[in-house]
């Protein structure tokens, strides 16, 4: 990349796999990424789109940057907005306290504008840089809750439903889908086929466990490292809270953690009463231009069903 000394915002720049890959992003993070990580989160394309990369680059230099994806989000009057969600935000360690994930947000607005979005969404634990930035700017919040088991302690009550592997079919995402039909309307992200669906949840960079709940419910769970993430989880609403007791109690049966992703209420609810940590967050959503203002901003008040695996 070359430059001119000055911090400048690009959008898919040349030499940006050698220059922001997975090194970049362990740097940033402090944590492994791997090749695998980096082509499923930074490179994908979802419905035939490819992301896009906002580098904020220092003359030759990147020193922050975020992916932005592009999905569809369904609110209940039938409309299928286009969003996009910002995804791994990242500044090198040395380069914090200069601004840097503003001026990065600023291009991510701007390139979601020109892609036709409604809005942009970050998903951001209530205490996140990223969404102090994004509410400077305005953004709409919508509740969510980060819920994880307690280190090493179990959860309340006794599962009363078993938990069996199942193979993943077209009637699964079918039957989700017909059940939020049937319910009180909610929001929702829209897979239009089988195939982004399982994009999305199923073809995940790390091993995916499917299963059956009691009678009616279907989960899929992500291994990452020693924790079960409940990426999905579809049911009838009256075995919900048992499932999500049995699938925390058959992680902690084979010494893993659990950890699932919720803007639903009464998910948040149920996971403090079964002894589960709730650590609240927001979906944030932001509107690239004011003529899409009026309609993100009514989007507070309405039901959102997003899950870990909906968010990236």
């Amino acid at each position: 990349m070359s430059g001119d000394g000055g911090l400048r915002i690009l959008v898919n720049p040349a030499g940006l796999d050698a220059d922001a890959g997975a090194r970049f992003l362990t740097r940033c993070f402090g944590t492994p990424w791997t090749e695998a990580m980096y082509r499923w989160y930074m490179q994908r394309p979802f419905g035939g789109e490819a992301p896009d990369r906002i580098m904020l680059v220092d003359g030759e230099r990147v020193v922050a940057g975020c992916g932005l994806a592009y999905r569809l989000l369904r609110t209940p009057d039938g409309a299928a907005h286009r969003v996009s969600v910002v995804v791994s935000a990242a500044t090198l360690p040395g380069e914090r306290g200069r601004g840097c994930y503003a001026q990065v947000l600023q291009g991510a607005l701007a390139r979601s504008a020109v892609r036709g979005c409604t809005a942009l969404l970050g998903f951001v634990t209530a205490d996140n840089a990223t969404g102090r930035g994004l509410r400077r700017l305005g953004a709409t919040e919508i509740a969510s809750a980060y819920i994880a088991s307690r280190g090493g302690l179990g959860v309340a009550g006794t599962p009363t439903l078993r938990v069996r592997r199942a193979a993943v079919t077209g009637r699964w995402p079918a039957r989700a889908g017909a059940r939020l039909g049937g319910s009180p309307p909610r929001t929702v992200f829209h897979y239009p086929d089988m195939s982004a669906w399982a994009s999305q949840m199923v073809e995940r960079p790390h091993p995916v466990q499917s299963l059956r709940v009691g009678a009616t419910c279907r989960a899929l769970i992500e291994s990452v490292g020693r924790t079960d993430r409940l990426q999905w989880l579809d049911g009838d609403p009256r075995e919900r809270v048992a499932a999500i007791r049995a699938i925390a109690a058959h992680a902690q049966r084979h010494r893993r953690l659990f950890f699932m992703y919720s803007t639903r209420g009464d998910d948040a609810e149920a996971a403090r009463r079964l002894g589960l940590v709730t650590r609240p967050g927001y979906l944030m959503a932001l509107a690239p231009e004011a003529r899409h203002e009026p309609t993100v901003r009514s989007w507070r008040a309405l039901s959102f069903d997003v899950q870990s695996g909906d968010r990236m």
